[in-house]
């Protein structure tokens, strides 16, 4: 018998915990909004300002509208448009404020080609430059539409970016006309004859034995080009 009652009881509580829950919440209006930027630090493609700009402009009633009334999905399909954002989640507080959770896209390559200049983002997607911020990443240009996918471009850039001393060394990617890549370096009057993508770690390997086991100072400027081409070699060529 108490195990009936108390059964009955808790099937009882939760309807009743839920029907204040709505009554309250259907009296709750919007009275703020806050935003939380990840990786601001970082990037700033994104800012607060900007985000609250464009959030008055789509929703100008937002201020004071009853809470329920709130399409958080809504919301954040907005936002999801947005260039520089990868995905932002919104919901509200049981204060009444909205907040907006919203991720930044991250450059990895700044493009310069026949369409004009643009990013490419972690996923290989064109992002849109920034008039309020430049990202420091590596430039590529050439013959880009001799490769398979963009995201060709950001894995060989990623590749140099986790390395200190290829970060330092390396500042340009140059597509050449049958696809192949070439690397500007910053010190040393050479290129860098890439070829393709395979054995990226074996190439930068013999490429870091030269540098530091092969040339000496003097002879840095004396080659114009360096080939990692061929598969266990290094062909320096004179001028």
């Amino acid at each position: 018998m108490k195990k009936i009652i108390v059964r009955g009881l808790v099937l009882l509580y939760f309807p009743v915990i839920f029907s204040f829950v709505a009554v309250e919440k259907s009296n709750l209006v919007c009275s703020s909004f806050q935003t939380v930027i990840r990786d601001s630090v970082d990037s700033k493609f994104v800012s607060g300002a900007d985000m609250r700009a464009l959030l008055l402009k789509s929703y100008p009633d937002l201020l004071g509208r009853p809470v329920d009334e709130i399409d958080c999905e809504a919301v954040e399909k907005t936002f999801n448009k947005y260039p520089s954002i990868e995905r932002c989640e919104a919901f509200v507080t049981c204060s009444g404020a909205l907040c907006l959770n919203i991720q930044q896209r991250v450059p990895k390559v700044r493009v310069y080609g026949g369409s004009g200049s643009y990013y490419l983002d972690e996923n290989g997607r064109k992002m849109p430059l920034s008039s309020r911020y430049t990202a420091h990443v590596i430039v590529a240009g050439g013959y880009l539409g001799q490769l398979d996918s963009l995201s060709q471009l950001v894995t060989l850039a990623e590749w140099i970016e986790k390395d200190d001393f290829w970060q330092a060394q390396i500042e340009q990617i140059y597509v050449e006309e049958h696809g192949e890549f070439i690397l500007v370096p910053r010190v040393g009057d050479h290129v860098i004859e890439l070829g393709n993508l395979e054995f990226l770690e074996e190439k930068f390997n013999n490429l870091h034995a030269l540098y530091t086991k092969g040339w000496e100072l003097r002879e840095w400027n004396l080659y114009e080009k360096v080939s990692l081409k061929y598969k266990g070699q290094v062909v320096c060529t004179k001028r």
